[in-house]
């Protein structure tokens, strides 16, 4: 370490004004951004909208059945996109029916965040 430090002090001593500029390096005072440019005076001003957020499907006003809902009825739930909805169709014909709500975290896919999403919006109202 020792052998190190006598190393970086004696390159130091001889490359002075290069040791100056790199210690000052990141202390120089950044460059100001160019101005963008003025618009023409004969140019009508564009109103300035806020851009839509994506458009998200419709709750459902009630509970949808999820032994009796189709691939397109999950497909329209707010979050559930097309290839999940497929998978828990596929799930409840491998493995039977729900029972609960909470079993479909059987389907890959769907965990404790998505499961919370999707409580209110589905229901097992049938035994299976």
């Amino acid at each position: 370490m020792a052998g190190a430090g006598l190393g970086i002090d004696r390159w130091r001593r001889t490359h002075a004004e290069l040791t100056d500029r790199l210690e000052t390096f990141d202390h120089a005072p950044a460059a100001a951004a160019p101005a963008p440019p003025a618009e023409p005076r004969y140019a009508v001003p564009r109103p300035r909208t806020a851009p839509r957020p994506p458009r998200q499907p419709d709750a459902p006003a009630t509970p949808l059945e999820l032994n009796d809902a189709s691939v397109d009825d999950l497909d329209r739930l707010p979050g559930v996109s097309h290839g999940l909805a497929t998978r828990i169709v596929e799930s409840r014909m491998r493995s039977g029916p729900f029972a609960a709500v909470d079993d479909l975290r059987r389907v890959r896919g769907i965990g404790r965040a998505t499961l919370a999403r999707l409580r209110h919006l589905v229901a097992v109202t049938r035994p299976p």
